[in-house]
């Protein structure tokens, strides 16, 4: 079977436009998004002004949808065509859940986030997506088998799930719904940035 490539680094470079913290207000400034994601992204741009801020293009948008076979919903490719995250990479450290059904909530603190989309290889692409309808956009870079991810079965739901690689595993082969063990965390990928209180060079950057 036809593997898809993932975007290349040079790809990357090539369909992200940068800006200083004035250039990243004014993105966010003449975007449609909802007025409260507006007040997010500010919100991030605000606590690390220093950094240098970047948003996706269409292309590189495709690339993600391609490489994990997925639709991603209108509202992530919204918010991530206004705002995506920074560069270089670095892991994110967040102050806390929005709610706290997730078995990680007691731990949140102490979690670092990678915060770069797509799945690890054909079987977790399989498990995820296929089966569990979530596409992940970052993971615990300690562990690497928790994720961050979004809803692919409902598009119109903006909520960021938390949920463990193996308890989805788990729940296929005993037979119990997959999604059983996805965990809302955040309203929206907005709130989740707006929640990030602490960053890390990631390794290699």
């Amino acid at each position: 079977m036809h593997e898809p490539m993932r975007a290349t680094d040079s790809e990357r470079q090539l369909n992200l436009t940068r800006g200083d913290a004035a250039a990243a207000r004014f993105w966010i400034a003449r975007s449609t998004l909802p007025e409260e994601d507006k007040a997010d992204l500010l919100r991030f741009v605000a606590r690390f002004p220093w950094l240098t801020f970047v948003k996706e293009d269409p292309v590189l948008l495709d690339r993600y949808a391609e490489a994990d076979q997925v639709a991603l919903p209108k509202w992530f490719r919204d918010v991530r065509s206004t705002l995506a995250f920074v560069e270089p990479s670095v892991l994110i450290r967040v102050d806390d859940f929005q709610w706290y059904d997730s078995p990680r909530a007691d731990d949140v603190e102490e979690i670092w986030y990678d915060l770069r989309p797509g799945c690890g290889g054909e079987e977790e692409r399989d498990l995820f997506t296929n089966h569990g309808g979530i596409f992940p956009i970052g993971s615990d870079w300690d562990d690497g088998a928790t994720h961050l991810g979004i809803d692919l079965e409902n598009s119109g739901d903006r909520r960021i799930f938390d949920f463990h690689g193996e308890d989805l595993l788990d729940n296929r082969l005993s037979g119990r719904p997959v999604r059983g063990s996805l965990y809302p965390v955040f309203s929206s990928y907005a709130q989740l940035l707006a929640h990030v209180v602490e960053l890390r060079p990631l390794l290699g950057n």
